[in-house]
């Protein structure tokens, strides 16, 4: 089981650039040594980067100007973030009990949303891109992209997809900190409720399906 030693949760860390490298030590120094206040502004700045990423390649741009699309991502994706990371804890915290895990809830509520700082750090990206290129950027457009353009949002979208599954190795980390659990350990504690969604989701399509029948 790996554990962060005393030594290093007392010393000072940059959650922005620690969360990249060293997850759980950053994790950790966060569930201890950060107030509340620090952890609400990683809501509000995650969910309005969730909230981006919710309009990206849809055609939003069509029924309201950039303006209105950004303060919907800014009012609506922080109130969406909140109640994910409660719900989120929450199962996290029951599965890993079950795999001897000693987090609160405070604790894995922090380190959930603690995983979600490489989201953050891709906001001004999408902020940019959108503003910038929102031809490449939404799936309907006024104007035919140029080539420029097109390698631009190819080039960004690659850059989204590794950020995305890095938040993810890093979640997996931030759960088995939460937890003092190693790291393989958060991975299922994600994967098994993720599996069990899944399986839920097939059995009432089914059962839709086949009562239609």
């Amino acid at each position: 089981m790996n554990k962060i030693d005393e030594q290093k949760i007392g010393e000072e860390l940059n959650p922005f650039t620690g969360i990249w490298l060293k997850t759980r030590e950053t994790v950790r120094f966060v569930i201890e040594k950060k107030e509340w206040n620090f952890i609400w502004l990683l809501i509000f700045l995650s969910g309005t980067s969730a909230g981006l990423l919710g309009v990206l390649d849809t055609d939003l741009n069509v029924m309201m100007p950039l303006w209105r699309i950004l303060l919907l991502a800014v009012l609506v994706g922080p109130i969406l973030g909140i109640i994910g990371h409660l719900v989120a804890s929450g199962i996290f915290l029951l599965v890993g009990k079950l795999l001897k895990g000693r987090a609160s809830y405070p604790e894995m509520f922090k380190a959930v949303v603690t995983s979600q700082i490489p989201q953050i750090c891709i906001l001004p990206v999408l902020l940019l891109w959108m503003l910038y290129s929102p031809t490449t950027f939404f799936a309907v457009s006024w104007d035919e992209p140029s080539l420029g353009g097109n390698i631009l949002a190819l080039f960004l979208s690659i850059v989204l997809l590794v950020v995305s599954v890095w938040t993810f190795v890093v979640q997996c980390k931030a759960v088995g900190e939460a937890h003092r659990l190693s790291s393989w350990k958060g991975f299922f504690i994600i994967l098994i409720p993720m599996i069990f969604i899944i399986l839920l989701v097939l059995v009432v399509a089914f059962g839709f399906f086949t009562f239609l029948l």
